[in-house]
């Protein structure tokens, strides 16, 4: 399986960035086996986007290291 960045055609058939750039969209990523699985998936969540349709694409995942920062009562980084 693999991870896929999906958006919802419907959301984005005015006038608007999302229009024309899928980076302007919102994604929903799904674990699939292959992109009509994510595309079905979509249209599991959405039935009434189906005619619209839904874009699919192999999304390369990243990881992120999340770490908290402290600070005193002036504002500096506690080490």
């Amino acid at each position: 399986m693999r991870e896929y960045r999906c958006t919802r055609n419907a959301l984005y058939q005015h006038e608007c960035t999302g229009k024309y750039d899928l980076r302007e969209r919102q994604g929903h990523y799904i674990w699939a086996i292959n992109e009509e699985a994510a595309w079905q998936e979509m249209a599991r969540r959405y039935p009434d986007e189906t005619e619209a349709g839904f874009t699919v694409e192999k999304w390369e995942g990243f990881n992120v290291k999340v770490e908290e920062v402290k600070r005193d009562e002036n504002g500096d980084i506690i080490d």
